[in-house]
């Protein structure tokens, strides 16, 4: 039977269209069945909060169980971008308390397990993890915090002392002792519980030491180490007796920003201090944030540099969150950037050990 070009133009047409709705269809599932499981890598200029869930310490208060995990949130946004390290998953009991950035693909993390204390190196595309120190003489105490170096050398506070390893790695001690450990004069009796440490002017080492009045307070020591009570530069009491130091911020303003937590409501606060490295000076103490409806048991305080933004983490466990702050250089005071939480609380922000701001 024949049939008319009509009949044939009609059908090729019918034929054509279909063939566009099939690939159509075709093309829209397989774009949902192919789409990555984990976030596409961020322009380079995308800043991240760096958060671990761990062992923290938030000046005495009751606080949840960390969860042994480091995650990521936009640094503008406070949503959560990706998980990069699940220690539960990969290493369990192992307790991140310290993180530094080590470099664009890496960061440096203390990890705490009384069974093997550490500084791992984990892959910020959560690819995994290799341990870099595994000193267990110079490791011997619940590790608390570190900092990262110049030259590539390593401060790690510990609750007796402060250790410093070298760029190779090697534990760098005074004498045969850990690099700052028993310091005397205004510094003695502050070996108990080294809650955080940072460093100022050509690598003096400034720590808190959380414990019973006088004894809680900011020390100064010299970059050399701790040798003799020369090296004992400065110490600055907490503002109240009940008041215990958590963490210490040098601010992109050359202030230094102390959190400080408390089992009485009042003393969780954060003190802004004027702060002289060639003088070694810590002075005109200003109440930098007071409301401790919004600020209880600071565990750990970081800045982002760009902005001068300031993040705070509460470690009570009815709080667990991170809040976020401005900070005015002129009246050296801090001020709530959200009428709410910046991050709330999840799991992922139970005792919020550490925090760093990095790409």
């Amino acid at each position: 039977m024949k049939t008319s070009l009509f009949t044939i133009l009609i059908l090729s047409f019918v034929m054509v269209l279909s063939a566009c709705d099939k690939k159509k269809s075709a093309s829209s599932t397989d774009s949902a069945s192919t789409a990555p499981s984990t976030p596409s890598s961020p322009p380079v200029d995308q800043k991240f909060l760096y958060v671990a869930s761990g062992s923290c310490y938030g000046g005495g208060v009751t606080t949840s169980t960390g969860i042994g995990t480091i995650v990521r949130y936009n640094i503008d946004t406070g949503s959560m971008d990706s998980i990069v390290m699940d220690y539960n998953t990969a290493s369990p009991g192992d307790m991140p308390v310290a993180i530094q950035n080590f470099d664009d693909n890496r960061v440096l993390v203390l990890v705490e397990n009384a069974g093997g204390r550490r500084i791992d190196i984990v892959n910020k595309d959560g690819s995994g993890y290799t341990s870099y120190i595994t000193n267990s003489t110079a490791l011997s105490a619940v590790g608390r915090d570190m900092a990262l170096l110049g030259d590539g050398s390593i401060l790690v506070s510990k609750s007796s002392a402060i250790e410093k390893f070298n760029s190779a790695k090697s534990r760098v001690t005074s004498g045969a002792s850990p690099f700052v450990n028993a310091p005397g004069s205004t510094c003695a009796t502050t070996n108990t519980l080294v809650s955080s440490l940072t460093t100022i002017g050509d690598g003096k080492i400034l720590y808190t030491h959380a414990a019973a009045t006088p004894n809680n307070k900011t020390v100064l020591i010299s970059a050399s180490g701790y040798a003799s009570t020369a090296d004992c530069l400065t110490t600055v009491a907490a503002p109240a007796t009940t008041a215990l130091p958590t963490s210490a911020l040098l601010h992109s303003s050359g202030h230094l920003l102390i959190a400080y937590g408390s089992t009485t409501s009042t003393s969780n606060l954060i003190y802004s201090y004027d702060v002289d490295a060639n003088l070694n000076t810590i002075s005109n103490a200003t109440a930098a944030y007071n409301n401790f409806a919004v600020v209880m048991g600071p565990s750990r305080m970081v800045e982002d540099t760009a902005t001068g933004s300031v993040y705070v983490a509460n470690a009570i466990s009815s709080y667990n969150n991170i809040e976020k702050f401005s900070y005015n250089s002129s009246t050296k005071t801090l001020s709530r950037a959200t009428s709410i939480p910046f991050i709330s609380q999840s799991a992922f922000t139970r005792c919020v050990s550490a925090m760093t701001v990095a790409n």
